[in-house]
């Protein structure tokens, strides 16, 4: 029943947004009594942060999944971006990190955080070129794919048409920075004498 409940939460998450969540939408989404709903979950904050959870499962399981893809060849860094864009977008990630962030509620998302730093670090492991403050730029770069993912899942659409840019042109724009990053990091591993293995992302 919980996933049950969860999962029509989801739908109106895609289909109308945050605001749209409260306990007796998602009961009759779901074709469930109310009462149901809250035996489950108790209340509207309660079903919020079982939906967070989900959302981030999902993020955290995609992610996962496109980086081991490509560090065996299996995906381009395009791919991964579609992957994190797809995930902000059409899994409503986006609308629901902005909604949660304009509510003041954006301590909710730190489950969401966790899970990109620990991608990062994952990412920047034996990282021969950290910029200065021990920034990684594969975290630098990350965060602009997640900043751009955000930003198209809440206003790409309309964006993209009034610079007369093509559809996907930022996706593309950030998939090309990613692979250019990759590059360079991958050259200058290997001038620091890092076996092979070690200058794939």
């Amino acid at each position: 029943m919980r996933a049950h409940v969860i999962q029509a939460a989801r739908e109106l998450l895609q289909a109308e947004g945050p605001q749209a969540i409260t306990l007796k939408a998602v009961a009759v989404r779901a074709g469930v009594t109310h009462g149901n709903v809250t035996y489950h979950f108790g209340t509207v904050d309660a079903l919020h942060s079982a939906l967070i959870t989900s959302v981030i499962e999902d993020i955290t399981s995609a992610t996962t999944a496109a980086v081991a893809h490509l560090r065996q060849g299996e995906m381009s860094t395009r791919d991964v971006v579609d992957v994190v864009f797809e995930a902000f977008d059409v899994g409503g990630a986006g609308r629901l990190a902005a909604w949660l962030a304009a509510t003041g509620a954006d301590d909710r998302l730190a489950p969401l955080y966790a899970i990109i730093a620990d991608l990062v670090g994952e990412l920047a492991k034996g990282d021969a070129g950290r910029q200065a403050g021990g920034t990684s730029a594969i975290g630098l770069m990350m965060a602009t794919v997640v900043f751009s993912a955000l930003g198209e899942s809440l206003i790409g659409t309309g964006l993209e048409a009034a610079l007369g840019l093509e559809r996907g042109s930022a996706r593309q724009f950030t998939a090309d920075g990613l692979t250019k990053l990759r590059e360079s990091r991958a050259e200058v591993m290997s001038q620091a004498g890092y076996p092979h293995r070690f200058t794939q992302l």
